[in-house]
């Protein structure tokens, strides 16, 4: 019984050393991918990570921008509007101060297009910045008649408009002028030219494919860099991804979130702010395919060197099972041999008279049946000449004498 097992054991040996070489071999491999997937989703992370900051830190400068430009036509009107309620403007004397003050007020504040008054009519009667050839009214405009018909409206700022002046989209800043019984005298009004985001929107580094938008409280487009159609077109729209939409209705003041973009169906991820004490939104859209391509050359690189590591380790594996393999049948063949030998060998009871040798059943058996069941050899009978001599005496005589 103990002869079988062992043969088992022997047979089964190798088979298992390969198993467990495989199984080594594999778990070395899961283990190599599943630190570069990790390696490489850390990298993503940094890289996201990093540009959300940098559309962040750009959108606040923006907003420190786009605040203060505001801020100049803000100081810029309201001063305006008290000195015309301070001084009587029925006079000449009075006329040119206003006018001169007017001049004063606008060179302070270098990014306004003009700053000017209306009358009662809504008539264009004093200021700066374009030229006037005839009577320009702005009677037919929403923030004039807003401030005509509401006291109390305070500072109203226009959705974008082409000025009648300029030609140029414009936004314009108004409060509303009153006489002394607190009756509507007309309005004081800054023109803010919308090109001037645009320029200085260009003047940022948010990549080959990123966006600077500024956009009002309702979503409509202010400005866009770059322009997503012909210039000017896409002012005023409203078509924007469901974040956006999701985040304006959240009523946060900034926030981060990832979209494509319905102009240009480029993915981005977005920094969102409300501008300081403005009905404004800012976005800096940085696109994933500009902050990623260093990422993705990562990735190439590392599935390269795992690729290689997998291949090399699937070499040696095989070549290590071939020379196992060669070893375990060179083996086999020399333990089949050596039981071949060891077939004939050892103590062989044998008769001393007639020659017959006892088997392991106790049977006596022919010396050449015995070769012949325990070897590969095949007899064919003769006779020694000695033999002959004792059997044939006459033949061997006679071929003695001849």
């Amino acid at each position: 019984m103990d002869a079988p097992q062992d043969t088992l054991v022997s047979k089964f040996a190798p088979k298992a050393f390969l198993v467990r070489l495989g199984i080594g071999v594999l778990i070395l491999n899961l283990f190599v991918i599943l630190m570069t997937a990790v390696s490489l989703r850390q990298s993503w992370r940094n890289h996201q990570d990093l540009a959300i900051a940098s559309a962040q830190n750009l959108a606040q400068v923006l907003d420190r921008y786009v605040a203060d430009t505001f801020s100049k036509a803000d100081l810029a009107v309201w001063a305006v509007k008290d000195e015309i309620e301070r001084v009587d403007t029925d006079a000449a004397g009075g006329r040119r101060d206003l006018a001169a003050f007017i001049r004063r007020q606008h060179q302070r504040a270098p990014g306004l297009l003009a700053l000017r008054t209306t009358d009662a009519q809504g008539v264009i009667n004093h200021g700066g910045g374009a030229e006037m050839t005839a009577l320009v009214s702005l009677a037919d405009r929403e923030h004039f008649i807003r401030l005509r018909d509401v006291p109390d409206a305070g500072l109203v700022i226009s959705k974008p408009v082409v000025g009648k002046l300029t030609g140029t989209w414009v936004i314009i800043l108004a409060p509303r002028l009153e006489r002394p019984d607190h009756s509507f005298a007309g309005m004081v009004h800054a023109v803010i030219g919308l090109d001037q985001f645009d320029r200085v929107f260009s003047t940022l580094d948010v990549g080959p494919h990123g966006s600077v938008a500024l956009r009002d409280l309702d979503l409509g487009l202010i400005a866009r860099y770059p322009e997503p159609t012909r210039a000017g077109t896409a002012i005023g729209q409203k078509v924007v991804s469901r974040e956006l939409l999701a985040f304006a209705q959240s009523g946060r003041d900034t926030g981060i979130y990832r979209a494509r973009t319905p102009f240009d169906q480029v993915q981005r991820t977005f920094s969102i702010r409300r501008v300081s004490d403005r009905p404004f939104y800012l976005l800096v859209g940085l696109a994933e395919r500009d902050y990623l391509s260093g990422w993705r050359r990562e990735v190439i690189k590392q599935l390269a060197e795992v690729g290689l590591f997998i291949g090399l380790t699937l070499v040696t594996f095989w070549l290590i099972r071939r020379a196992w393999l060669r070893q375990q049948t060179t083996h086999e063949n020399l333990e089949r041999l050596l039981a071949e030998v060891k077939t004939l060998g050892g103590m062989l009871p044998i008769c001393s008279h007639c020659k017959k040798i006892r088997d392991d059943n106790g049977y006596w058996n022919q010396l050449e049946a015995y070769l012949n069941a325990h070897t590969d050899a095949e007899f064919t009978h003769g006779i020694c000449p000695d033999c002959a001599k004792e059997i044939f005496p006459r033949a061997s005589g006679k071929h003695t004498t001849m």
